[in-house]
């Protein structure tokens, strides 16, 4: 299993999801999009419809229903009706609580500088536990991989 922290700059956080959801569903895999915030999922939600006019990311949560045949799910409760095996959190880092073990890998994404100590607890705590993370730090000349 793989975790990957990514610290965006102010304002692009929508973004950022949007090109990693991107990513995830053009290698095929399925991805889980959770945050616990309904206007951020909104956000990202109306931003793959509008990020390009060239193609479109297939998506749904469960007003659309057919949940098991999205590529990409959103959600506010820990679920996975379809079969995931990419999970992207936004807004909340409390995943070790949680039952993670079916996703091979985690996307976790942060612009609130706040929450740096929490994040680099919460990488800390992954390391000891003897899990792989990458961690991302976004600057006005792009990624910088820090670990």
């Amino acid at each position: 299993m793989e975790f990957n922290i990514y610290q965006t700059i102010a304002g692009n956080l929508v973004s950022s999801a949007v090109k990693l959801l991107e990513k995830t569903y053009i290698s095929g895999k399925k991805g889980i999009f959770f945050s616990p915030i309904t206007e951020r999922m909104e956000l990202v939600n109306k931003a793959l419809w509008t990020f390009s006019t060239n193609s479109f990311i297939p998506h749904g949560d469960k007003k659309i229903g057919f949940e098991d045949q999205q590529p990409i799910y959103f959600t506010d409760n820990f679920v996975n009706p379809n079969g995931a095996s990419v999970l992207v959190l936004v807004d909340t880092f409390d995943l070790l609580n949680k039952s993670y073990e079916n996703f091979e890998k985690i996307i976790l994404i942060f612009e609130d500088v706040s929450k740096i100590d929490e994040v680099n607890e919460l990488y800390r705590d992954l390391k000891a536990d003897g899990k792989h993370v990458n961690y991302w730090k976004q600057s006005q000349k792009g990624w910088e991989k820090l670990s």
